[in-house]
């Protein structure tokens, strides 16, 4: 066999190799899914295709994960709504497994101390559009988004876990909220989110296209990281 001819065949394996072992990767450690709703704007919007990759190790406060919410008809009879089987959500996680949680207006308390995030007031501009960032409270590694009418940090927050009373997480379960944290159907309504259930972390936005019709392609989103 000549040189050449050894040449093209190595190249041809690793090519098949290098195809089969992408695919694996793909099918098993990926998914790419395009966000409908708006409960985590303005981070994530209507619009943005996300790649998500598997979670294998520990889940860190701050991450946006992809997960299912367990069957609890306890929950889906008091809050009159139960998500469909299977379905899937991102949301981001707030409190670890064994830790307590309470939510005081626009404040989170981590075992009675408040979470650092950075808290904007911010306007609705429809169901599509990014909302309008109106002040800015806090410091921290994330941004939340709270409605204008709901920024009195005394308010007493809506839902039925870690709301009313400190709630806490039980072991190797997770606290998840929408960074829209007025519109956002979370673990505030549907308790907290077993580990087995979370399936991974979103990345990147690699594609991102308008709701309204005729705006086309979000460029200015394009490959930009979710933190």
């Amino acid at each position: 066999m000549s040189r050449k001819a050894l040449i093209i065949r190595l190249l041809v394996v690793v090519l098949i190799v290098g195809g089969v072992a992408f695919t694996i990767y793909y099918w098993f450690f990926l998914k790419m899914i395009r966000v409908p709703t708006g409960s985590m704007m303005n981070t994530i919007i209507p619009g943005d295709h996300i790649v998500v990759q598997k979670s294998l190790g520990q889940i860190e406060r701050g991450s946006i994960v992809l997960f299912q919410y367990p069957d609890n008809p306890e929950v889906a009879n008091s809050s009159g709504y139960s998500p469909p089987k299977g379905e899937r959500y991102l949301s981001r996680v707030v409190g670890l497994p064994g830790e307590t949680i309470q939510l005081r207006g626009n404040i989170i308390y981590i075992n009675d101390r408040p979470l650092d995030e950075v808290r904007v007031i911010a306007q609705d501009s429809g169901d599509v559009d990014p909302l309008i960032e109106i002040s800015t409270e806090g410091s921290g590694p994330y941004r939340v988004f709270y409605s204008e009418q709901f920024k009195d940090p005394e308010s007493e927050a809506p839902g039925n876990f870690g709301t009313k009373q400190p709630f806490r997480i039980p072991n190797d379960n997770y606290f998840l909220l929408g960074d829209n944290r007025d519109n956002s159907f979370d673990s505030r309504f549907r308790g907290p989110v077993p580990r087995e259930l979370i399936w991974g972390e979103a990345s990147i936005i690699y594609y991102s296209e308008a709701e309204t019709p005729g705006s086309g392609v979000r460029s200015e989103r394009l490959f930009k990281r979710v933190q």
